[in-house]
């Protein structure tokens, strides 16, 4: 028991929760890094292109009665407006 505290005090291994808020470029540093890309706009991306696509798809068959796709498709649109609009 006593060698298993010790192991862990002796540990390097540590995990801060606030590390997933650090912006870091993506592509290194160097004269051109004001204009490298970051995580934050990486996901940013991500995010939107995942929004498209759900819009897209869900939309493609358009009908007067909406399916599942579409009407979570328009729910979330209706969201993002209502969130803008106030």
């Amino acid at each position: 028991m006593a060698t298993e505290e010790h192991a862990a005090e002796g540990s390097t291994l540590t995990f801060h929760p606030m590390d997933q808020f650090i912006v870091k470029p993506l592509f290194g540093e160097g004269p051109v890094a004001w204009y490298t890309p970051t995580n934050v706009t990486l996901w940013m991306a991500l995010a939107v292109v995942a929004v498209i696509l759900l819009l897209v798809l869900a939309t493609s068959k358009r009908s007067i009665v909406p399916g599942r796709g579409q009407s979570i498709a328009e729910m979330a649109y209706g969201f993002v407006y209502k969130m803008v609009e106030d």
